[in-house]
């Protein structure tokens, strides 16, 4: 049994977005969860990382806290 208590969690419009956000951060392999085919669960600090990246490439996606 694993609990992650700080979790991110990212959800895109289509599954095709989530792929492709996935592959350009390189962070397709520590996904924790796929909850849906456009939902990944990420270590919070990998979920960061993600939209570090998106905004460097000019990106502002929505985020919740």
């Amino acid at each position: 049994m694993k609990f992650h208590l700080h979790v991110g969690v990212i959800e895109t419009s289509d599954e095709a977005t989530l792929e492709e956000l996935l592959a350009v951060t390189r962070l397709g392999p520590r996904v924790l969860a796929r909850v849906a085919p456009n939902v990944a669960i990420l270590e919070r600090e990998d979920a960061q990382s993600a939209l570090e990246e998106l905004e460097k490439r000019g990106l502002h996606p929505k985020v919740s806290k």
